[in-house]
């Protein structure tokens, strides 16, 4: 595992868009790992911005839970163009941000730029009353690949790549996909060295709420027995913990943004860090 004050040649850092996430700190150190010549891409998601326009414009969002435990919104034709506003706002406070430490980012925005191929999940099988049905009309998706051109060439520029959870199907429809996986994506077709899953928890607990039963150390050989501990959105987490070893990342980490400095936290190992295999992997 990477400490912070080990140079990472190439990493991958997802932040949720949930309110509460310290930015300003994320931004300013990663800035300061750019300037030294590492290579990072960032990965943002946009529940907030998201949550904020909906009530703006009297939406009322709709969220479903699919047989297997995993909660999600339900994305229609509007609100993926509401979404799409969502993430174009966060990209641009990120660039601004960014801007104030004289660091160049540049946001990844289909069709304009294509980073994640994706395929529609035109219906999704939905847990409603301990039954289950078919939900028609959603647009969101699953990636099937993932195109890494333009990355290198801003890395090149100088530039960090910026993100947002938004794909292209086949047909060129814009396709909302889940932040943690593309950024398991990116970072597997990277070959990074770490990919940071940065989150208003303290990593993977095994009592809820409680950061003293946080699990420190694992290995993908303790994926079963993680899965029993994960709740809520860390199902998906622990998904993309999952592609991401096995695509071929060094090692992913599950940490606390509401750190002052946190992806140095994170590197440091105070977070779930989780490795295809330790020599004493301890669950």
């Amino acid at each position: 595992m990477k400490s912070q004050g080990q140079t990472i040649s190439r990493g991958v850092v997802k932040i949720g868009g949930a309110k509460g996430n310290k930015y300003d700190d994320l931004i300013g150190e990663m800035a300061e790992r750019l300037r030294r010549g590492e290579r990072w891409v960032l990965v943002h998601g946009a529940s907030s911005f998201m949550e904020d326009l909906s009530k703006e414009l009297n939406i009322e969002p709709k969220y479903v839970t699919s047989p297997s435990g995993f909660k999600s919104r339900f994305v229609s034709k509007s609100d993926l163009t509401l979404f799409r506003a969502a993430c174009c706002l966060f990209s641009v406070s990120l660039v601004n941000l960014f801007g104030k430490f004289g660091i160049n980012a540049v946001p990844l925005y289909p069709p304009d730029s294509i980073s994640a191929i994706a395929t529609r999940k035109d219906f999704l099988r939905v847990l409603e009353g301990g039954k289950v049905r078919l939900m028609r009309g959603n647009y969101s998706g699953y990636i099937t690949s993932f195109v890494n051109e333009e990355i290198y060439s801003l890395w090149e520029a100088g530039a960090i790549p910026i993100l947002p959870p938004l794909a292209v199907a086949d047909d060129g429809e814009f396709l909302n996909v889940d932040g943690d996986r593309m950024a398991a994506a990116a970072a597997s077709s990277l070959k990074a060295d770490v990919l940071v899953i940065l989150s208003n928890v303290p990593g993977l607990l095994k009592v809820p709420n409680d950061a003293n039963t946080a699990i420190r150390r694992a290995s993908l050989k303790d994926m079963p027995v993680l899965e029993n501990y994960a709740l809520g959105n860390m199902k998906r987490k622990l998904l993309a913990v999952k592609e991401a070893l096995e695509g071929g990342v060094g090692s992913v980490i599950i940490g606390d943004s509401r750190q002052e400095r946190p992806l140095n936290t994170a590197l440091d190992g105070k977070g779930t860090v989780l490795c295809r295999d330790f020599m004493e992997a301890a669950v």
